[in-house]
């Protein structure tokens, strides 16, 4: 594996686990609102769209955090307070593709289990979504770094053949 490819391979696998563990954070705090009952009703249990919308934007802080310390660390952000801005409207955008499937589930498709608002949201929304967000972060929020060398190419002999 070329040298270009490992590097994609060791960002895009830092930020699954950077997204793996705010996807957690998410998983729990929207099951908390919407489904986990202590003996009481969950407070956002006829609003599911709304929990996961709240759970994910608290876990984009988070998400921001491991990615700009972390994930993306030999990158320099680019914009206003170290790529704040854009890492948060790329973010933003990209939850629409969750909050899409959760609520596709939940209005079209008539399920409104745990089970069927996580499979939804948290396991196909999210994968759909972080996999566009990582390659929007990648190019408009941590963009390559100036100067990094392209790794080298093969080339091929062009020389006419003497037998």
């Amino acid at each position: 594996m070329g040298e270009r490819w490992q590097r994609l391979a060791g960002e895009f696998g830092r930020s699954a686990v950077a997204g793996t563990i705010a996807s957690i954070v998410a998983f729990v705090l929207f099951n908390s609102l919407v489904h986990w009952d202590s003996g009481y009703d969950p407070p956002l249990n006829e609003h599911a769209v709304t929990g996961f919308v709240i759970a994910n934007v608290l876990s984009t802080l988070l998400t921001y955090q491991l990615s700009r310390s972390w994930a993306f660390r030999q990158r320099e952000a680019v914009g206003f307070a170290g790529g704040v801005l854009p890492f948060f409207a790329i973010s933003a955008i990209s939850l629409v593709i969750p909050v899409t499937c959760l609520w596709f589930s939940r209005s079209v498709l008539d399920y409104d289990s745990a089970l069927a608002d996580n499979l939804a949201a948290n396991v196909v929304g999210l994968f759909l979504g972080f996999v566009t967000r990582f390659f929007a972060w990648r190019a408009f929020v941590f963009p390559s770094p100036p100067g990094l060398p392209e790794p080298p190419y093969r080339t091929v002999d062009q020389s006419p053949v003497h037998e």
